[in-house]
């Protein structure tokens, strides 16, 4: 690698208690943790799909032996607010005391905001991110306790155990961002049986993120803390074996690999890897993207994900020529030295390009009609994510990232 920088001995690391139980019938050990929990009256979270679609619901049903009072099965992708607000009252409904998420991305966050809702007792707003102009965004302090989560994942997530959340909301705002760490799950499942219910269109859309984040992180493997750097390398490389894998029948292992390296992704973050703002080519193709996702319908976020990295990467790919030069490696280019930055940039473009079509997606949105002319508002929405711009770096790159935006949605 030729990273400009070495790896970082200053960090701060943390570690929350989580349990995981994997394989065949893991989820023979939910009765064990709902009651560890002392938990009588769970609340099920899910979508319409797996309610309707599966057994899961049924199956969790009765091996939790009395202890679920109700289900919720209405949140959709994104994870609109007013699903959130009707899970919540749902809970309230019930006397719910402890959450069972059963789903992927947009159903394990919307649990983590209901237990929000719940705990704080006060309306979505007051509690999410304070963004201001030119100005780092401020994440809102939740004290009150809040009732314990179990995340039942039908497809690889990275979402499976975080503390921070978005959801879709109406009006100018488009979405929320919040942060509790007390939301993190007390223990997740990665049950054969649930794991195998989501078609595998289904799962490698939802797994692509971790495919995609994979490689974006190897970008800043040589960059941060001995810790991350473990959690990167492994990450990557299951990611890189499974993905391609997800296609064949019975694979379970493949999903359930991709399931550690999503859970690998979110130890990077609890170990100081930040690796939601791990490098400038990321936070600008990962803001873009989830604008894109929160303000047009049928737009999925890895679809975003697909498209704006290799944009990214063309258009400010030559600022980071060390990041982009390990995204390369990472994809088994031999880089000689001496290229200059633009053309070191255009060749790892087209090669994470190339990558993406391989499996599958396509690297631009020029089918979905949107106009070029929505590019000015969707870069303010852009920088206005706390993830990618909470210390506001990617300001400068405004007008590079507008023009990139641009590009990708219509052609030029």
């Amino acid at each position: 690698m030729h990273q400009s920088k070495s790896v970082t001995h200053t960090f701060h690391a943390r570690t929350y208690p989580l349990r995981v139980h994997a394989g065949a019938d893991a989820l023979a050990a939910l009765p064990m943790e709902l009651q560890r929990a002392g938990a009588s009256r769970a609340l099920i979270v899910c979508g319409r799909s797996v309610h309707e679609r599966t057994d899961l619901t049924q199956r969790i049903g009765t091996l939790a032996g009395g202890r679920v009072a109700g289900i919720y099965s209405r949140i959709s992708e994104g994870a609109p607010a007013e699903s959130i607000e009707e899970a919540a009252a749902k809970a309230r409904e019930v006397g719910a005391d402890a959450l069972i998420a059963v789903g992927a991305g947009s159903v394990i966050k919307g649990a983590r905001v209901v237990a929000m809702l719940l705990g704080e007792n006060r309306p979505l707003v007051e509690m999410a991110t304070v963004h201001r102009d030119d100005a780092p965004a401020v994440s809102q302090r939740l004290e009150a306790p809040k009732m314990p989560i179990f995340n039942v994942l039908t497809s690889p997530s990275s979402a499976q155990n975080r503390g921070g959340s978005a959801v879709r909301y109406r009006g100018d705002a488009h979405h929320l961002e919040f942060f509790d760490p007390k939301t993190r799950p007390q223990a997740v499942f990665w049950d054969s049986h649930a794991l195998a219910t989501a078609p595998s269109t289904l799962a490698r859309s939802t797994s692509f993120e971790i495919y995609w984040w994979g490689l974006m992180c190897m970008g800043a493997l040589e960059t941060t803390n001995p810790l991350a750097q473990a959690s990167r390398r492994h990450a990557w490389h299951l990611a890189r074996q499974s993905y391609p894998r997800l296609g064949r029948e019975g694979d379970a292992a493949a999903r359930i690999d991709l399931c550690a390296a999503g859970l690998l992704q979110n130890r990077d973050e609890e170990d100081g890897g930040r690796p939601w703002s791990c490098h400038l080519l990321a936070r600008a193709a990962y803001a873009s993207a989830v604008a894109v996702f929160n303000h047009y319908d049928g737009i999925t976020q890895p679809r975003g994900y697909a498209a704006f990295a290799p944009a990214m990467i063309r258009a400010l790919g030559a600022c980071v020529p060390d990041v982009t030069r390990a995204l390369g490696e990472a994809l088994g280019m031999m880089l000689p030295d001496g290229s200059g930055d633009a053309e070191l940039a255009e060749r790892v473009a087209a090669r994470v390009a190339r990558d993406f079509q391989g499996q599958g997606w396509r690297t631009d949105l020029h089918d979905r009609g949107i106009p070029a002319a929505d590019a000015p508002m969707l870069i303010a929405l852009a920088l206005r994510n706390y993830n990618a711009n909470h210390d506001r770096l990617l300001d400068p790159h405004r007008e590079a990232m507008q023009t990139a935006i641009a590009a990708t949605l219509a052609p030029q």
